[in-house]
């Protein structure tokens, strides 16, 4: 039988860890703070773990409690995706599909996606978890989901990945940053520059050309601030941190603090790719997938860095 009680204690864990505040997460539970704390209070004993480090300045997850976060938020999903499945099936629902995507999948696919698929299939049941590329990697191998739209362009044995949409790279500046009064900004103008990234883990072949880039335009890459989304990373650039490497598409998640500025040298990248398990046989993911392509037009499949490799070979040829 599933524990509804712990399931309860365990949205009110999340809600604590993710507002960092008593008060705060009362408000957005709908509950007052006393009761909250006790039932935190009691999620502790049970668990046998103290998780959280009370102050008046707010909660501050242990180390316990920091280990268990990713555990109990992968638990809530699939309590959700439960629940979605019942509510189907009452419903007299039939298939469905669990659908993973990376933050700029949800702006540029999933509603074009979710929204023909409603209309069209009207009885298909439809969840979405945001996820990053690593993620949705994994949730697909281990049939947790029926399709990501993630952040790959090579192909991944025995699974399915078709490119959707791709894009060239433009670099994201401080507002203040010296370079923002040029027109364009060539790579190695960043040598010296501290680079604000996604970690290698969360999408490894996007970070390697990347890399592969900078080494070519004569510099290795100084990461100094590795970020989960495209929107943190123009976020960190604003704060100052450093400069970002970002699809041009994202320029939409600017502010007054961020300039971007072209690059002289053209890298092109998958910014977001289908990827399935075409032995589940599931026949709505290919239809998704084409509403997906729908949106995106042809997806070109040159080398994420010809550009660069030409002019090194010209170079070398002069």
């Amino acid at each position: 039988m599933i524990n509804f009680r712990l399931l309860r204690h365990f949205w009110y864990f999340m809600a604590v860890a993710e507002e960092r505040h008593f008060g705060r997460a009362a408000k957005r539970l709908g509950v007052s703070q006393p009761p909250l704390s006790q039932q935190i209070q009691v999620l502790e004993r049970t668990l046998g773990v103290k998780l959280f480090e009370r102050s008046r300045e707010g909660a501050r997850l242990t180390r316990e409690g920091s280990q268990i976060l990713e555990p109990v938020r992968s638990f809530l999903d699939h309590a959700y995706r439960l629940e979605t499945t019942v509510m189907d099936v009452r419903q007299g629902r039939g298939a469905g599909i669990a659908f993973g995507a990376i933050n700029s999948a949800l702006f540029d696919v999933m509603p074009h996606v979710l929204g023909t698929a409603r209309r069209q299939y009207p009885t298909l049941s439809l969840t979405l978890a945001e996820m990053d590329s690593a993620q949705a990697l994994a949730a697909v191998r281990n049939g947790e989901i029926d399709l990501a739209f993630a952040r790959f362009d090579h192909q991944i044995s025995p699974l399915a990945i078709r490119p959707i949409t791709t894009d060239h790279l433009v670099v994201a500046l401080p507002i203040d940053h010296r370079l923002t009064h040029q027109a364009k900004v060539a790579l190695n103008e960043l040598a010296d520059e501290s680079l604000v990234l996604f970690p290698r883990r969360i999408s490894p072949h996007y970070f390697d050309i990347i890399v592969a880039a900078c080494r070519d335009a004569g510099f290795s890459p100084r990461v100094m601030h590795e970020i989960g989304s495209v929107v943190s990373q123009i976020g960190f650039v604003g704060c100052g941190f450093g400069v970002g490497l970002v699809p041009s598409r994202s320029m939409r998640f600017g502010s007054s603090a961020v300039a971007f500025r072209p690059l002289v040298e053209t890298i092109d990248v998958v910014t977001i790719a289908a990827v399935w398990d075409p032995s589940l046989n599931n026949e709505f993911v290919p239809r998704m997938v084409e509403i997906a392509l729908q949106i995106a037009g042809p997806v070109e499949t040159k080398p994420m860095t010809k550009s660069l490799t030409d002019k090194k070979a010209r170079a070398q040829q002069r």
